[in-house]
């Protein structure tokens, strides 16, 4: 008998869709303010830093691979 009452447990319920939402945008909302802060002029700060960090990043990672691949093509190994 349980296993009927799941079962009709399951067809009856509904979701509070706006409820939902609201909980998703209200953690979404404290995430950004962890990184970002709450206030504006910390949120450019903060974003600056961030934006500067993957600029240097990803610079530092494309010297990386063209160094890799001119060595690798133009460079002699000894004994190999």
């Amino acid at each position: 008998m349980k296993k009927k009452d799941k079962a009709e447990g399951r067809q009856n319920f509904k979701a509070d869709m706006k409820k939902i939402k609201e909980e998703d945008v209200r953690k979404l909302q404290e995430t950004f303010s962890q990184f970002f802060g709450a206030k504006p002029n910390e949120m450019k700060k903060n974003s600056k830093k961030i934006r500067n960090k993957v600029y240097f990043l990803g610079f530092f990672v494309t010297v990386f691979f063209v160094l890799i691949i001119y060595l690798t093509k133009n460079v002699n190994f000894v004994g190999l």
